[in-house]
């Protein structure tokens, strides 16, 4: 059939949405779904929304139309954000009538793996049957609470009894925990007890000493603590003067304050065990005794919870009092210990009594310090709050139950989500974060790999600060939802009013399923559009952090699962009974390098499942972001191996501006790519012989489909105001989308079309910023025809060897602006992901390049450091470093045999030869007369470049003054580092002509 082309194919207003989407990721006030529950993927709902609605909608619906439909042109024009905008639904349903024949609720869209629910959410209001799927339960009850319930109750109160029930909850809270808190307290920060080895002194370790904060609003914001070191006690003061630092410290090992020894407090034992190890030990017995053997806690037992967890300071309003000497404080932190023993038959449904998973990795740093069950994770006090928590909205959510039903399990379902939040700050995992912007608790996912203990931890004060904070009452009951600071009943206001009247309840659909089985939960070829964005490698398990909540989430919400998961259960062997969440067929591997396949089997099974539910002319819009060469395979083996044909590929800024790589100016991917995939044909491709890759990057049909792309991709990422690394990213994805365009016969892998994709989209992407520096940006100019000589020469060496593509592209990536051409005056320094990533998928890997000596974690005149492994450290091209005794890293043999290291020593020989051109040219040729003539011209060609491309600095061309370079200009005849420059790339020109290049 002839497949109608679709506008997101053609044309999307990439800057306007990525400026929004921009400020959408940002920490703007606004009611937010990520503020209903912590998820660990988000992704713009606004740019959601535009996608979906592109992918519908034919070429031909004017800008300024679909723009107007989608709410974008109002966010731009009034400086807000497309999802606080409500879409056009009626223009939207017009359209859809008149281009299409077809009314929204017969148009179908999917997200096989919804996460959070900003694609399904975005969809639903658009007006579209919407159908969202998640294989993790935890994210399941997210998308139910943020798309479902919100469409399905907005006319029945959703909202107005929510808001009851959380006054009522916040109440009995109130009246549950009061007294285990100071009145006047709003968090504690605490130290951990740890006894020296030596002298068996008592020793708060602490992590905020002595600055408890930076911000100068706070007084008393020094921390204090004095040593007796006869009597082996210490004494805690707040105070307004800096204050010495309680104990030395050096690394691992800190020195007893009392008998002045070192010993090592963490880190992996030399011998025995470390006193970190001591406390988790001492900490762990102590509420196992309460928790799983009954024991009445005991004198004995409430001195040593007061030696492991000390009580050191409060935050009351801006100042800090120390609660160490505190009887009253000390009492009431005791209480909780007893009730907690007291009441533990009564509250055992409630407490997260399961065992951590050895699965779980994000939890192997508690497992491994014997916290073997999650409820160890808490103090006795926090544990205490949050079983006490659990019951009151268990008791609330089987009385709505039973009066409502599945309205009523609604309802509890956000109150038990504020339960989670109120943990996630209430844990050992937490930290005390005092800097100049921001002052409080941070929380126990704080974006860490696994659990992260640090030297203090906080408590907040549940039925306060932090559950009034996760409702947010008084903000949902304002007429301004705007001084939200991330609380749910605003979320759940704004949403029930977007959706109150609409009629949209029964165009929804959420189920628990497996994405790599969707057709056996959609049904064959009936979906219009799939838009995912699917999870990769492991970058987030998302198994290992949502059981953190679940293990919770399943006891307050105990009494309505039914009612929440029977009518959305698509997957079988798994019950919401568990402790754990399934796991079997996650889309994720636990293995970077996925050397078991199983995250490219499952992901190939998740595309051909798309496939297969799409109609012949529907869409796969695919989110992707992970910055590794095997995802970049997988993703291009699964679509090509299920007959997908990458029709665009959009830059979209996905992430704020001011995270941490980019603070730090290091050259990273920001932005998220969009591909575009459709069921279209393929060009078949004929007498390409034995060498496929040769066969490819020689026939006028490939080169002329990545010249066209390659020029569109360049518009695209000028207009999206794109950073060098999401050009070069923008590029890849170009590679990935011509590569699928194609079959050749006898060839039934993707590798060798995506190798010579990418090898022909980088020649040509390079090639023209060669061209104006020779001819417009160089200090040393050259004539158009040199100018074309050396390009040619460049581009040759590019598309032969891999060598030379992935040190020539870092080169320009690192030193050269991509728009005006001309070389930087500080070199960008790469992350290693990225240039891992780019060097990899042009067919030479990083850690080659820097056994080479051809990349690493300094510039000449810079003081950048590396260290050895380097992940996440900053690295540069370098030039002459690895000429020199200390930066030479393998033999001259080694180093000499690719072009890029004969360029090198060529392009020092062309500096500090003397005499004419001419005559350096052949003192030159002499030294390397084992060389081919192609390899010397290639290698001259490319140390011309390099030369125009490079720094005073990293040519040794320093001011005469700085480097007493008077004689040597006078020597040669010159007189400042442009005429050096002049000469060595004439005498390379020499070298490439084999004559004199005349000027």
């Amino acid at each position: 059939m002839n497949k109608q082309v679709k506008l997101i194919e053609k044309s999307l207003p990439v800057n306007k949405l990525n400026i929004l989407s921009s400020k959408e990721a940002s920490f703007i006030r606004i009611p937010k779904i990520h503020n209903i529950h912590i998820w660990f993927a988000r992704r713009p709902a606004g740019a959601s929304r535009v996608l979906t609605l592109a992918s519908i909608l034919p070429v031909g619906i004017e800008e300024t139309i679909f723009e107007r439909f989608t709410g974008l042109l109002e966010a731009f024009k009034n400086n807000k954000v497309i999802y606080s905008v409500s879409p056009r639904r009626n223009r939207v349903q017009k359209a859809v009538v008149e281009v299409l024949g077809k009314f929204p609720r017969d148009i179908v869209v999917v997200d096989p793996m919804a996460g959070g629910g900003s694609i399904p959410l975005e969809s639903l209001r658009l007006g579209f049957r919407t159908v969202a799927i998640e294989y993790n339960p935890v994210a399941y009850l997210v998308t139910k609470a943020t798309v479902e319930f919100p469409a399905k109750y907005a006319d029945s109160g959703l909202f107005e009894e929510t808001l009851r029930a959380a006054k009522e909850f916040i109440v009995r809270a109130r009246e549950e925990l009061s007294r285990y808190y100071g009145w006047d307290a709003e968090n504690y920060i605490f130290a951990r007890g740890v006894r020296c080895p030596f002298c068996k002194g008592l020793i708060p370790v602490q992590g905020v000493a002595p600055q408890v904060t930076k911000a100068p609003r706070f007084k008393n914001r020094y921390l204090r603590i004095i040593y007796d070191r006869e009597e082996k006690t210490f004494h805690i003061e707040t105070t307004d003067k800096e204050a010495p630092k309680p104990f030395d410290k050096r690394g691992y090992n800190i020195r007893c304050p009392y008998c002045g020894r070192w010993f090592q407090l963490r880190g992996r034992a030399k011998s025995g065990e470390t006193a970190f190890d001591r406390w988790f030990k001492e900490h762990a017995e102590l509420m196992r005794r309460v928790v799983e053997e009954y024991e009445e806690v005991t004198p004995e037992m409430e001195e040593k919870l007061l030696q492991t967890h000390i009580p050191l300071i409060k935050q009351v309003k801006n100042t800090f009092t120390p609660v160490w000497e505190d009887s009253d404080e000390r009492e009431r932190f005791i209480q909780a210990y007893r009730d907690l023993s007291r009441e533990i038959l009564e509250l055992q449904d409630y407490i997260p009594i399961d065992p951590i998973p050895k699965e779980n990795r994000w939890a192997s740093t508690a497992r491994n310090k014997g916290l073997t069950h999650w409820y160890m994770l808490y103090n006795p006090r926090q544990l205490l709050a949050i079983a006490k928590l659990s019951k009151i909205v268990a008791e609330i959510a089987e009385k709505l139950a039973l009066r409502n039903g599945e309205f009523g399990a609604a309802i509890a379902l956000y109150l038990a989500f504020a339960v989670d939040k109120v943990a996630d700050y209430n844990t050992i995992a937490t930290k005390w974060q005092g800097s100049m912007f921001k002052t409080g608790i941070g929380n126990t996912f704080r974006g860490e790999s696994t659990i992260d203990f640090r030297l203090e931890y906080c408590d907040a004060i549940p039925h306060k600060k932090s559950l009034t904070w996760a409702l947010e009452i008084n903000v949902a009951e304002s007429s301004s939802l705007s001084r939200t600071t991330g609380g749910i009943l605003p979320v759940l206001r704004f949403l029930v009013e977007e959706f109150r009247g609409s009629s949209l309840g029964d165009r929804v659909s959420v189920y628990l399923g497996d994405a790599t089985r969707l057709s056996e939960i959609v049904g064959v070829g009936c979906v219009d559009v799939v838009n995912v964005d699917p999870p990769y490698f492991e970058q987030v398990i998302y198994s290992d952090r949502s059981e953190f909540f679940w293990v919770i989430l399943r006891r307050s919400l105990r009494p309505v699962l039914e009612y929440l998961f029977k009518p959305g259960l698509r997957l079988s062997g798994w019950s919401w009974t568990s402790s754990v969440v399934p796991r079997e067929r996650e889309v994720v591997t636990y293995d970077k390098r996925d050397s078991s396949g199983r995250f490219k089997r499952f992901f190939k099974d998740f595309v051909k499942e798309t496939y297969k539910v799409l109609r012949d002319d529907g869409v796969l819009v695919l989110w992707f972001t992970h910055p590794t060469d095997i995802a970049w395979r997988t993703v291009g083996e699964s679509l090509y191996s299920a007959g997908y044909v990458v029709s665009r590929v959009w830059p979209l800024q996905t992430e704020m501006k001011t995270r941490y790589k980019r603070q730090v100016n290091v050259v990273a991917q920001e932005t998220s790519l969009v591909i575009v995939a459709r069921k279209y044909g393929r060009q078949r491709l004929v007498e390409i012989g034995a060498d496929v890759k040769r066969g490819l990057l020689e026939n006028p049909s490939f080169i002329e489909a990545v010249r066209v792309a390659v020029e569109e991709a360049r518009r695209v990422a000028r207009e999206a105001g794109a950073s060098p690394a999401d050009m070069m990213a923008l590029m890849l994805g170009t590679a990935l989308s011509v590569a699928t365009r194609f079959e050749v016969p006898g060839l039934d892998r993707f590798d060798p079309l995506f190798d010579a994709a990418a090898t022909k989209v980088d020649e040509l992407f390079v090639s023209p910023i060669i061209g104006r520096v020779l001819v417009e940006t160089g200090i040393v100019r050259l004539r158009e025809g040199d100018a074309v000589k050396v390009a040619e020469l460049i581009s040759k060496a590019m598309l032969r060897d891999a060598a030379t593509r992935s040190y020539v592209t870092l080169w320009f990536i690192s030193r050269v602006d991509l728009e005006s051409g001309r070389y930087r005056d500080e070199p960008l320094p790469l992350s290693y992901d990225f240039a891992q990533t780019v060097s990899k998928l042009l067919g030479y890997d990083i850690d080659r390049l820097r056994e080479l000596g051809l990349i690493g974690g300094h510039v000449s005149g810079r003081g950048v450091g590396e260290e050895t492994g380097g992940r996440g450290k900053a690295f540069y091209p370098l030039l002459f470093e690895a000429l020199t005794a200390t930066g030479a890293r393998t033999t001259w043999s080694k180093f000499s045999a690719l072009v890029p290291g004969k360029a090198i020593y060529l392009a020092y020989l062309a500096l500090n030869e003397s005499g004419a051109p001419s005559v350096r040219a052949r003192n030159i040729r002499l030294k390397v007369r084992e060389w081919s003539w192609e390899a010397l011209s290639e290698a001259a060609a490319l140390a011309i470049v390099l030369i125009e491309t490079s720094r005073d600095i990293d040519l040794g061309l320093e001011k005469a003054s700085t480097r007493g370079l008077e004689k040597w200009y006078d020597s040669v005849g010159v007189e400042d580092s442009s005429s050096v420059r002049e000469l060595a790339v004439m005498s390379l020109l020499n070298l490439i002509y084999g004559r004199r290049a005349l000027y």
